[in-house]
């Protein structure tokens, strides 16, 4: 009797990728071993397709990627995106207008039905300054300063990202769209790990999570398969909590590690692609 193959899933800042959020020589080295043996392996992660794209260039994921805490599941190689897991539109709009009332100013992901847009209007704190400056810096074909904000939420808005510099506003905001909206949304509120002191909430639609696009995937692509799933943050909770094999970075937030069936190493020592690697039994 087979026994069933099993699926990696891995978040890639605080798991995959090194403190600077790169990928470090000794983790590439093992991808192109484990895709080059076949091994099912992909990524979920909070990023774009756009910016994952430019951490691994051409290596040859054969699996979709999970990109937006799911939000997106998308042909790595193509962009395309396979299914999409957007706000509806009045929705949509009526958060918009929460989070301006509260005196913030988001920036709004979308597919227009052509290609991924990064809107945005007012750059109103050092962190949005922070943000704008790093996506720009990356040429980001994304991004682009939209005059009617409010307007692009007619598109096809799978995030809304409000960044302040108080913890107390954002969680604040956190507390406020959680009692409003309930499980219509999926929120997630931290502090941004490469530009401290700037916290996050990012507001999505309820089927927008890492492990619904996780099952999805394997459904479509996978059948049968047992997943092992690696993170480290908030947004892989509910990732790890549905996987078969839940496994935890010691640099991982403690209510990841205390559901974690494995606890490894840190992600700045290459501990991902360690434990990849050894029970894929690929050297």
């Amino acid at each position: 009797m087979t026994s069933s193959p099993t699926l990696y899933l891995t978040d890639l800042d605080g798991t995959l990728l090194d403190a600077k959020g790169l990928l470090s020589e000794r983790t590439r080295v093992g991808l192109v071993k484990l895709l080059a043996a076949g091994v099912p392996l992909t990524v979920a992660s909070a990023r774009s397709h756009f910016s994952i794209s430019k951490i691994f260039g051409d290596l040859p994921f054969a699996l979709p990627i999970i990109e937006f805490n799911g939000a997106f599941l998308t042909n790595y190689k193509t962009g395309e995106h396979l299914e999409i897991n957007s706000l509806e539109t009045s929705l949509a709009l009526d958060i918009f207008d929460r989070v301006i009332q509260a005196g913030q100013r988001p920036f709004v992901c979308s597919f227009n039905g052509k290609e991924d847009c990064l809107h945005y209007d007012e750059l109103v704190n050092a962190g949005m300054l922070w943000y704008e400056k790093r996506r720009r810096s990356a040429d980001d074909p994304r991004l682009r300063r939209t005059i009617d904000l409010r307007s692009t939420m007619k598109e096809n808005v799978v995030s809304l990202t409000v960044m302040a510099q108080s913890e107390d506003r954002i969680r604040a905001l956190h507390e406020e769209m959680s009692a409003q909206y309930g499980s219509k949304l999926q929120l997630y509120c931290y502090e941004n790990e490469y530009s401290k002191g700037t916290w996050w909430l990012t507001i999505h639609d309820e089927r927008a999570s890492k492990h619904i696009a996780m099952e999805s995937l394997r459904d479509r692509f996978l059948p049968g398969s047992l997943i092992t799933a690696l993170g480290d943050n908030v947004n892989d909770i509910e990732m790890l909590k549905f996987a078969d094999r839940a496994v935890a970075m010691e640099n991982a937030v403690p209510e990841l590690k205390r559901i974690a069936s494995d606890i490894i190493g840190h992600h700045a020592h290459d501990a991902a692609i360690e434990f990849i690697e050894s029970d894929a039994k690929i050297g």
